[in-house]
């Protein structure tokens, strides 16, 4: 895998070489040279002794002389530390000047490149130290051939401001770092001020063999002109360039005779000797290391979570605290690894023979790399209707990891032709790929994509115009009058609008709303409308009730509609013919936004062959669907204004301000003119997109709202960043969650139906979900809430994760799947996936539980169970997903992300943020946040984090909102960029045969405008001042020019035509 981050040129040189070198003084043998002289006895240098190659820093393999002689670097020594705390300063080896006259901010890129963890224990428990040396050298040949592809593909020295002016290839240097430990960075409190600090620790983490590359930012060309690296290239590659780094590893391993295979993910080459568990213990650096000082603190007689910071920065910097609680085992973190390794069941063994030969020939070693790079991608679009181009390239490397790359780069390319040539197989179906340029980035769509994008919009045209089955405004009127809602309100005057527009509307229409804008409860009037209309059916219409989830679909039994299901479920029963539909038959999909491209096409398909009518609702700032394609999008461009009714304010939240804060998590709809405002234009607009997603324009218009709505929480105290390590911000939300659930209960019972006060948490993963229900479940087995008597059964969950769970009286569990029991000794559905179920007892036949609503049933644990592995489906009750919570309605809310905001989206914040009546609480990390933004930083940048700093990054992950992209879109974009080419060219044509015919000179006329443009950028603040000052003499001077004005009027001419201007001399007459 790749890694990069950029190493600040404001930085202190010493500090980087310190970090890089591991503090290890100038070398007194070059290895290269020296190969006999070994100065010390530690694996490390004989690694050097037996590889010609000293691990602690080397130049690039083959520096050029330009490039060499541009850093004052001589290539033949090996790098002193006081040649690199210049560089890392961007100034020459040599004398300490700078590269260039241009100034770098950035001065080197910090490539690291590591190979799989099994990898590294190989090294690391090998037998010999020639084993050793022989799997570093494979690992150093790996790094060598893949920083020479990036070398080959970002040695482009750019020109102008952010490259505006483009860019020329040349040659570039690095120098190589090797290492054999991580040294995690931990998060801890201090007692004292509730703070959070970062602290790296040198040791006692993991053993982790990787090489740092530092890259200077500095290109030569052939010309001899000194640039900056094009990096933008890096950001869009650097998975590519992790996998051809695997690809050569793989095939450097085979050389020695060492078998391998895929890891889990198919993304790089594993040992196959390894053991996995093995694997596993050593990737725990973070965890393993608090564990280790909190025991170290426990021995020395005090407690952790009171201790000074100063204190824990001392036990965390301990070299060796691993070796400090094994005293008998070992003296170093490597001997205690050792011993580790041994008691999993290590067997020190060669892991060395005979050379592995690639299998088959060269063509049929790139077909299977096709099918492999084919299947990924089919995964890839699957969920994204338009990807990188650069996918193509990386999958195409990782198919090579398991083939071989003998042929370097061309290798890659040709099996890249092989996928552009053949298409792929989506879902049983042969396709084609489309490919256009977007931007600077050549982007892939396929056949499949935009068949399904366009038929959906043929579709859904059709399906609207029919208003056979339309309701007319006097039955909708006497169903109104007929429901007991009250519209006379600003909020009921808009749901009534609505109510008519969905009713009138065709056989498919949507309703757009915000997050608690009462789309359901506006149903009811409809609903009885509908069973009241008799033209098919003497017992009026049949409304069936479709959601993503079953949670979702049942809460619209609350309009009246009874017979509800899952969309899975319902296609699955389509197909099997088990559902009559027909034209007197009304569909009503909640969640809409949650709903493929794929299933709405279905559904539609199924309204044209039965005549039944759809109405749709939703809201594109909401949780999106996994499916490639955007259904809420797609339908946007294709309905009738009359057909697509939106209610744009909220009921739920009790408070307007609480109203106003979840309106800008959800932002308003920007105008035309407020995205041009943030549009970068002309040859900027490539050089200005740095990331490897281009972030859609709206983003920028989004991320102030939500960082007023930030601002506001705050003020009102009701987001937090949330001190200490993980494990302290998971008990420091679960207390949160409690405290609050206590005071909901004490204030007694809310102003409806005399029901109970609820709070609800949400959480960005199952993990974190599972996380914070294990939190609060502790407190509350230690408050007695739930019983100490429990029981611990294998489960799983509906994606695959497998985990112990303990059970007792008074748990909350999740269902994960439909629910079958029986209450009062009948067969009836205890809940759906999401629903959360209490126990009340446990038993060898099963659980007897209480439902969500209200019911008392008794469950086997056949009812559970999930047929492949046995296990049973229920998670823990207390959190749940926010993909879960959409829909959901309570008091109060928590908003939980105890591993900081790096997941989050707008989508899933606006979610979060708009779930309670009352106040939603979010709480965030503060370690978790603060490591963040200083990765983001360039290494050695000293500027200070500040609190603003922590919230910007909070408020710009909560308003990213990534919107899928159309595959028509991709050619029509395309096409419009073409024709808006042309009709520039038509105007410049145009304006050049109007100049001829005028007998002015066309291209005297460009240079003037040009060099005024040109004056314009350079000069912009000269030129206003001298205007300014021409203003004020235009205003209160006579009408004839003073000699003042006549200079100042020289001054600003000569600026513009870029001359020296000329200072008249004194008069023969003037005083001196």
């Amino acid at each position: 895998m790749m890694t990069f981050r950029k190493i600040s040129a404001e930085s202190s040189g010493r500090l980087i070489t310190a970090y890089f070198t591991q503090e290890l003084p100038d070398p007194e043998h070059d290895f290269r040279t020296q190969p006999g002289k070994v100065p010390d006895a530690d694996g490390g240098r004989l690694t050097s002794y037996y590889t010609g190659r000293d691990g602690r820093a080397s130049w690039r393999p083959d520096m050029q002389p330009k490039i060499a002689a541009a850093l004052g670097i001589d290539p033949r020594t090996p790098p002193k530390n006081a040649q690199l705390n210049r560089l890392f300063e961007a100034k020459r080896a040599d004398n300490g000047e700078d590269w260039s006259r241009n100034a770098r901010k950035i001065s080197a890129y910090d490539l690291t490149l590591a190979p799989h963890k099994s990898v590294t224990l190989a090294a690391e428990f090998a037998p010999t130290e020639a084993e050793r040396a022989a799997i570093w050298h494979a690992i150093d040949r790996a790094n060598d051939a893949t920083m020479l592809y990036v070398a080959r593909e970002i040695g482009f020295a750019r020109r102008g401001h952010g490259g505006e002016d483009g860019a020329n290839p040349g040659e570039v240097a690095w120098v190589s770092f090797r290492h054999d430990t991580a040294r995690p960075t931990v998060e801890a409190r201090d007692a004292a001020t509730g703070q959070t600090y970062l602290i790296d620790t040198p040791a006692g983490g993991d053993p982790h063999a990787h090489i740092h590359n530092a890259l200077f930012n500095v290109v030569v060309t052939e010309e001899g002109h000194v640039g900056s690296l094009d990096t933008k290239r890096l950001r869009s590659r650097v998975h590519e360039f992790g996998a051809y780094f695997q690809a050569q590893l793989a095939d450097e391993l085979r050389r020695i005779g060492i078998a391998q295979q895929y890891d889990a993910n198919e993304q790089a080459t594993v040992i196959s000797a390894v053991p996995q568990n093995i694997s596993d213990f050593f990737s725990k650096g973070r965890r393993n290391v608090i564990r280790a000082a909190k025991e170290y603190a426990a021995a020395e007689g005090t407690d952790w979570a009171h201790m000074p910071i100063e204190r824990k920065r001392r036990i965390l910097s301990m070299a060796g605290l691993a070796a400090r609680l094994d005293k008998d085992k070992g003296t170093s973190d490597h001997e205690i690894w050792r011993e580790q390794a041994k008691r999993l069941g290590w067997e020190e063994k060669s892991l060395l023979g005979t050379p592995v030969a690639p299998v088959g020939t060269r063509e049929q070693r790139y077909d299977i790399a096709y099918r492999f790079a084919a299947r990924h991608l089919a995964r890839e679009f699957e969920t994204a209707a338009v990807i990188d181009h650069d996918k193509l390239r990386t999958y195409a490397a990782r198919g090579l990891i398991g083939t071989g790359i003998e042929g370097g780069v061309k290798d890659i390319d040709h099996v890249v032709a092989l996928i552009e040539q053949r298409g792929l197989e989506l879902g049983g179906e042969r396709v084609s790929l489309i490919q256009e340029m977007r931007g600077d980035r050549l982007r892939v769509t396929n056949s499949a994509q935009i068949a399904i994008e366009e038929n959906l919009a043929i579709q859904a045209a059709r399906a609207s115009g029919d208003r056979s089955g339309a309701l007319s405004d006097r039955q909708i009127t006497e169903a109104i009058g007929r429901s007991p809602l009250d519209f006379a309100s600003e909020h009921g005057k808009t749901q009534k609008a609505a109510i008519y527009a969905l009713g009138r509307g065709g056989a498919l229409s949507m309703l757009t709303g915000v997050a608690g804008a009462g789309k359901t409860a506006l149903l009811s009037p409809l609903v009885d409308a509908w069973k009241h209309d008799m033209r098919y059916d003497t017992n009026g219409r049949r409304v069936l009730g479709i959601a993503n989830a079953w949670r979702q679909a049942d809460a619209l039994r609350e309009a009246g509609i009874f017979d509800t299901s899952a969309m899975l479920p319902f296609l699955a029963r389509l197909e099997r013919g088990d559902v009559d539909v027909d034209r007197n038959t009304v569909l009503v999909i909640d969640e809409v936004g949650q709903v493929g491209p794929r299933q709405m096409l279905r559904l539609l398909q199924l309204q044209r062959d039965t005549g039944c009518t759809i109405k749709a609702l939703g809201d594109h700032e909401q949780a999106q669907n996994i499916e490639a394609g955007d259904t809420i999008e797609m339908l946007r461009r294709v309905l009738d204004p009359q057909d697509m009714p939106e209610l744009l304010s909220s009921v739920r939240q009790v408070s307007a301000r609480n109203r106003q804060i979840a309106d800008m998590f959800r932002g308003a709809e920007p105008e035309e003119s407020d995205l041009e405002a943030h549009e970068f234009r002309g040859a900027a607009a490539n050089a200005h997109t740095d990331e490897e997603n281009d972030d859609d324009i709206r983003n920028r218009f989004h991320l102030k709202e939500v960082r007023d709505a930030i601002d506001m929480k705050r003020a009102d105290g009701t987001i937090r960043l949330v001190g200490g390590d993980h494990e302290e911000v998971l008990q420091d939300i679960a207390r949160l969650y409690v405290t609050r659930r206590d005071a909901l209960v004490a204030e007694g019972s809310g102003p409806q139906r005399g029901r109970a006060k609820t709070i609800s948490m949400s959480a960005l993963t199952n993990q974190d979900a599972a996380d914070l229900s294990r939190a609060v479940r502790r407190i509350l087995q230690e408050r007695g809430e739930i019983s100490t008597h429990e029981i611990t059964v294998q489960a799983i969950d509906q994606r695959g994760e497998t985990y112990d769970l303990a059970i007792a009286t008074g748990d909350r569990l999740r269902l994960y799947r439909r629910t079958w029991g029986s209450v009062d000794g009948k067969g009836a559905t205890v809940g759906n996936n999401g629903d959360v179920v209490e126990v009340l007892a446990h038993g060898d036949a099963g659980l007897r539980v209480r439902t969500k609503d209200g019911l008392v049933a008794d469950v086997e644990w056949r009812r559970f169970r999930d047929a492949k592995t046995g296990r049973v489906l229920l998670g823990f009750g207390h959190a749940m997903t926010i993909d879960a919570a959409q829909g959901l309605t309570s008091d109060e809310h928590v908003n939980a992300l105890p591993r900081g905001v790096e997941l989050a989206t707008g989508f899933t914040s606006y979610v979060a943020e708009s779930r309670a009546r009352g106040t939603t609480w979010t709480m965030i990390s503060d370690g978790a946040t603060f490591e963040a933004v200083r990765n983001q930083r360039a290494l050695g940048d000293t500027t200070p984090i500040t609190s603003d700093d922590l919230w910007n990054h909070v408020a710009k992950k909560m308003a990213h909102k990534p919107y899928k992209s159309l595959g028509t879109d991709l050619v029509a974009r395309t096409r419009k960029a073409r024709d808006a080419r042309i009709r520039e060219l038509i105007a410049l044509g145009r304006t050049q045969e109007t100049l001829m015919k005028s007998g002015r000179p066309y291209g005297r006329e460009i240079i003037l405008e040009t060099q005024a443009r040109l004056a314009e950028r350079l000069h912009k603040a000269r030129l206003a001042e001298i205007d300014a000052r021409l203003q004020v003499m235009i205003r209160n001077a006579p009408a004839v020019m003073t000699g003042a004005e006549q200079m100042l009027r020289s001054q600003r001419a000569a600026q513009v035509l870029g001359r020296r201007p000329h200072v008249p001399s004194a008069s023969p007459g003037a005083a001196s």
